[in-house]
C-alpha cells in the first residue's frame, strides 16, 4: 500500500510501514536524517498550523491511505481512508478530565482529577498538569497555594479552566500496555518501563524519556486491565494506556490513542511489526499476545542543554531522529534519540548511558 504518514514528529511510524512492506510517504517538522531511509520521498512543513497542510501532500502523494501521527490525531481527512482512531473520539480519550471520570464509572483505579479553578479539594502537594497534552510537558507540583496562583498566571489564552486540571500527588513506578484494539476486544502485544525525566539525558520535571520493553516484574496485571480499558473504549488499532504502579497497586494515568513513543522498544523487544498490526485490526484482526519477548531494548530521548546548533554528523547505528548538520536545537527540546539491546534491563541502561556520554562529549567539542 502507498501510506502517507504525517504528523509532528514520525520517523518511528514510518519505520514500522516501512518495515511491514509498504511505499511509505513521510511528512514532518523536522525531516531528520534517517526519516529518508524509510520513506520513498520526505517532505518538512512548518509546525504552526501543521494540519493546514494536510491537503495539499494527499493530493501530492495520492495515498491508499493515511496515518495521522503526533499533533494531527484530531484533524479531519476526507477522501482517502484514514488509519487512526475517529478524532472525536480522540478528543474524547485525550481530555484527561472527562478520562478520570470515565475511569471512576468503569470501576478501573483513577487519579483524583478537577479543574485548577476548584482544586481547593485537593490537598496539597498535588500535580499541575494540561488537561490535554503529552510528553509530559507542562506539568508541575504545587506544593501551597501562592504556586497555584502562578500556575493559573501562567495558564493557556483559552482559559485556566480549560487548559489546566490538578491532581492528586501519587508516586509510583511509570509503565505503559502498547495494545492493539479492533473496536470491540483488543490484544496487549507488550508492557513496558516509562523513563521520566532522566537528568542525565537532560529531561527535566516530568519529560517523557523512553522506554524500556520489556518492563521488570511484577506487572501487577496491567495488560489485562489495558484490554479492559481500550476494548470497552471502543478504540482500534495502536493504543497505549500509562499506568503508576504504587504500593497499593496499579492506577491508570492516562489512555493514548495513538501510535506510542515506545514502538521502537516493542518491535526491538518482540520482533514483529506492530504497523501491520495496526493496519490489520481496522478489519477486525487481532494479533496473539507474545509468549515471549526475546531481549531487552530500550530507547531514550537526549534533550539539549543548551541552544545549540548540529556541527557533526550524528547518524550511529544506535542513533535515530537525528538532526541533519546546521539544525538550530532549542534548550530543553529534544536532540536524538539513542538505541539500546540486550539481555537485561542493567545492561540495557548501561549501554544508554554510555552512549548518552559520547554524544555529549561530541556535542561539548563542537
Amino acid at each position: 500500500m502507498r501510506i502517507l504518514v504525517i504528523g509532528i514528529n514520525i520517523r518511528h511510524i514510518a519505520k514500522s510501514a516501512s518495515l511491514a512492506g509498504h511505499e511509505v510517504f513521510a511528512v514532518d517538522c523536522y525531516c531528520d536524517v534517517d526519516l529518508a531511509g524509510w520513506a520513498k520521498e520526505t517532505a518538512k512543513m512548518p509546525r504552526e498550523g501543521a494540519e493546514a497542510h494536510l491537503s495539499f501532500y494527499l493530493e501530492k502523494f495520492h495515498p491508499d491511505a493515511a496515518v495521522l501521527g503526533p499533533g494531527l490525531e484530531e484533524a479531519s481527512v476526507r477522501g482517502v481512508p484514514v488509519l487512526n482512531n475517529p478524532p472525536e473520539k480522540t478528543a474524547q480519550v485525550s481530555d484527561k478530565l472527562w478520562l478520570a471520570s470515565w475511569l471512576e464509572e468503569k470501576g478501573f483505579p483513577f487519579i483524583k482529577t478537577q479543574l485548577v479553578d476548584v482544586a481547593n479539594n485537593l490537598s496539597y502537594p498535588f500535580l499541575v498538569k494540561p488537561r490535554k497534552g503529552a510528553g509530559g510537558v507542562g506539568c508541575r507540583i504545587v506544593q501551597r497555594p501562592s504556586e497555584l496562583q502562578m500556575h493559573e498566571r501562567l495558564g493557556a489564552p483559552g482559559g485556566i479552566g480549560e487548559s489546566l486540571i490538578a491532581q492528586k500527588l501519587i508516586i509510583g513506578r511509570p509503565a505503559s500496555v502498547s495494545v492493539i484494539g479492533n473496536g470491540c476486544e483488543a490484544r496487549a502485544i507488550a508492557v513496558n518501563e516509562q523513563l521520566i525525566g532522566l537528568s542525565w539525558a537532560g529531561a527535566k520535571g516530568f519529560r517523557y524519556s523512553g522506554n524500556i520493553t520489556p518492563l521488570a516484574p511484577p506487572q501487577c496485571a496491567i495488560g489485562q486491565m489495558a484490554e479492559e480499558i481500550i476494548a470497552k473504549l471502543g478504540l482500534v488499532g495502536s493504543n497505549g494506556v500509562d499506568f503508576l504502579l504504587t504500593e497499593k497497586g496499579p492506577v491508570v494515568v492516562e489512555v493514548n490513542s495513538r501510535f506510542q513513543g515506545s514502538l521502537d522498544t516493542v518491535e526491538l523487544s518482540g520482533g514483529d511489526n506492530v504497523f501491520q498490526a495496526h493496519l490489520q485490526s481496522f478489519s477486525g484482526r487481532l494479533p496473539k499476545r507474545p509468549a515471549e519477548y526475546r531481549r531487552t531494548a530500550g530507547r531514550i530521548i537526549i534533550y539539549a542543554p543548551r541552544d545549540l546548533t548540529i556541527k557533526e554528523d550524528l547518524v550511529r547505528d544506535w542513533t535515530a531522529d537525528v538532526p541533519g548538520k546546521g539544525s538550530r536545537i532549542a534548550a530543553d527540546d529534544p536532540i536524538l534519540s539513542i538505541m539500546a539491546q540486550g539481555s537485561s534491563r542493567d545492561e540495557v541502561m548501561a549501554q544508554l548511558k554510555t552512549r548518552a556520554v559520547m554524544l555529549g562529549d561530541l556535542i561539548k567539542t563542537k
